[in-house]
């Protein structure tokens, strides 16, 4: 079980029209997002892919943080407490 296994497949579905339409009909009529994570988990794994509900949901979460235009925690990390200098002089 591994988030990566989960990104990977994503990016499997990502390249594959079926996969992506194996992958629309699987998560139709889901309402829940558990509902949808387990049926995701199930289609990765008929895809050789293994990964958790918990993982589905984590990198669903990260996906829509980023289209929203958030921050992951390297990029924060990389910009925590400090300041670029472009050259300007502040004296």
């Amino acid at each position: 079980m591994s988030l990566a296994a989960c990104t990977e497949f994503l990016g499997k579905i990502d390249s594959d029209a079926a996969l992506q339409q194996e992958a629309t009909t699987a998560l139709e009529d889901k309402e829940q997002i558990e509902e949808a994570a387990n049926a995701f988990v199930l289609l990765g794994a008929k895809h050789g892919y293994e990964f958790t509900a918990a993982e589905a949901i984590q990198k669903y979460q990260e996906v829509i943080a980023q289209a929203e235009g958030e921050l992951d925690d390297e990029v924060l990390e990389q910009v925590a407490g400090g300041r670029r200098n472009y050259g300007v002089s502040l004296a």
